[in-house]
């Protein structure tokens, strides 16, 4: 019965962190503008003619660093074609530095934003509650939230086609 009753409630809080992903397919993409790791400046609309994966994690988190060589194998098998990541960290529980170098040295060549403050700013734009959490950006719109791993390189496959 206890048992039970635990089992219940982790489905609802489960499916309440992922409700806000679910339900932003569809939508238009919120525009952003932040400075990137090595200082360039990102807009996000700047990137509407390619698929974008907009990416939220922290270098603490497991699951985030779990799925890295995933990421590292999308970003290789996608490069050539009109793709781009964009990593998102600002839940970084001490200097930035150290994320700085925890991305050079996992060779993770992509787009960058760490910082605390724009990082948590462009979360709540999204309504990200929880990290990871993954937006899939074609034309300006959300086609595709909270996906990772083989389901998140499928459907970047079929949308640089």
């Amino acid at each position: 019965m206890r048992k039970s009753s635990l089992l219940k409630i982790l489905v609802v809080l489960m499916l309440t962190a992922v409700a806000p992903l679910l339900n932003a397919q569809g939508h238009d993409a919120i525009d952003f503008t932040a400075v990137d790791i090595n200082g360039n400046r990102i807009r996000l609309s700047d990137f509407y003619d390619k698929v974008v994966l907009l990416d939220f994690w922290a270098t603490w988190c497991p699951p985030c660093r779990r799925e890295i060589p995933n990421l590292i194998e999308i970003k290789n098998a996608f490069k050539h074609r009109n793709f781009e990541i964009i990593s998102i960290d600002g839940f970084e529980r001490r200097d930035n530095a150290r994320a700085f170098r925890f991305v050079r040295e996992k060779r993770m060549n992509w787009i960058h934003i760490i910082n605390k403050r724009k990082g948590k700013e462009i979360a709540r734009m999204y309504g990200v509650e929880y990290i990871p959490a993954t937006f899939v950006i074609k034309n300006g719109k959300i086609v595709a939230a909270g996906l990772r791993g083989h389901e998140l390189k499928a459907a970047i496959r079929e949308l640089v086609r």
